[in-house]
Parts: structure tokens; C-alpha cells; sequence
């Protein structure tokens, strides 16, 4: 049924949650002195980083330093982050099946590297659309029609598989049919609009 799948990365190829939380509250306190618990930093794992500069008051000029100061967080405590349980065996399969693979992530060039470049995973990828290929991010659909050119890809014969509110906006918006990362998704958010729900990843292979 679909020949293309298009890959989220954190929380649906990787398990960065509690990694990224962390990295962002150490981030908060060390420049700013905000004390925030994880639970109350749940809001940005599915969210952008404009909800977290508003919610914070980070000015303009410190933003990017901000920025820097998270991913360097992230850097150091990165050897904890893995894929999923299942994830690996997935993207085998669909490599043995032919099934095209691209990744579309908020994350631009040098986070892509900095932590999904050196996982196991990175291999079965070669495509990719990051935040500095395009003007709009998601869940612009921008990204998803980027990825589309670069596959030579159909919108009926793709899927995009993803976590968060914004994936699944802009795959809607780019005419592609969504699936939803039941095991990173947060439980809070409604994804009653999603077209497949996949509570582990072999069930994607069901509906190819």
C-alpha cells in the first residue's frame, strides 16, 4: 500500500524524552535560575522552541546561546538515548522490502549529527529535511512536500510516522496519510485524527 515512509526522530525513531527534558532543565536553571520539574517541562518535548522561549521570557539576544546550551546538555547525556525497543528490527525490514525511507525533523544540521548521526540507525537513512532546508518547519507542511521531491514520492503511496501534534499536521496538510507513534506519543495529546495508530513499530509492516 505505501512504497515511502517518512520518519519523525525524537520519540518516534529515538527515545529522547527524558534526555531532552533534562538537558532543557539544566539549561533553565543554569541561565536563568528556573526551577522546573520534569513534569512540568512535558509540555516541550511535543512542543517548539518558540513555546519554550515564550513560556520562559528568554529574550531574543539570548535565545540562540539558549539554544546551544540545551544541545550541548543533550551532547553530554546522549550515550543514554537509544532507539526504541523494535525500532531497529522495523527499519531492517523495511530495507529488505525496499521501502522508501526519509526523515523529516525540527532539528537542524549539526543536532541531526550531533546525536542521531552517531546511533546504529543512522545507517538505513540516506534523505533527509531538517529545520535548515526549509523556510517553514512543522507543522508547516513544508517539510513533508520537501521530502515527498526528494523520494519522487506520491502522497497516496507515503506514510508518515510520527509522535507529536506537528507531525501530524504536516502531513495532513501535504495530502500524506499519518502514523502515529503510540509508543513515544504523549498520552495527553488527541490523535483521534491519526490514520493508523501503531502501539509497537512491527506493526507498521501490517498495512504495507
Amino acid at each position: 500500500m505505501f512504497k515511502n515512509l517518512i520518519f519523525d526522530i525524537d520519540g518516534t525513531l529515538l527515545n529522547t524524552k527524558e534526555v531532552g527534558m533534562r538537558a532543557l532543565q539544566k539549561a533553565l536553571y543554569d541561565d536563568f535560575h528556573i526551577e522546573q520539574t520534569l513534569a512540568e517541562l512535558e509540555f516541550a518535548f511535543s512542543g517548539t522552541a518558540l513555546q519554550v522561549y515564550e513560556k520562559y521570557h528568554i529574550p531574543l539576544d539570548r535565545q540562540d546561546a539558549f539554544a546551544q546550551h540545551v544541545l550541548e546538555n543533550s551532547e553530554i547525556m546522549a550515550p543514554s538515548i537509544d532507539p526504541f525497543p523494535g525500532i531497529e528490527d522495523l527499519l531492517q525490514q523495511l530495507q529488505q522490502q525496499a521501502i522508501n525511507l526519509a526523515i523529516v525533523t525540527s532539528e537542524n544540521h549539526f543536532e541531526l549529527e550531533a546525536i542521531f548521526g552517531k546511533k546504529t540507525i543512522a545507517h538505513y537513512f540516506q534523505h533527509f529535511v531538517t529545520a535548515d532546508d526549509v523556510r517553514q518547519p512543522k507543522p508547516d507542511p513544508e517539510p513533508t512536500v520537501q521530502a515527498l521531491q526528494i523520494l519522487e514520492a506520491q502522497p497516496s503511496e507515503t506514510l508518515f510516522i510520527g509522535d507529536s501534534r506537528s507531525d501530524i499536521a504536516s502531513a495532513h496538510q501535504a495530502q500524506v496519510a499519518f502514523g502515529l507513534a503510540g509508543w513515544g506519543a504523549n498520552p495527553q495529546d488527541n490523535f483521534d485524527d491519526a490514520d493508523y495508530q501503531f502501539a509497537h513499530p512491527q506493526e507498521v509492516l501490517s498495512i504495507l
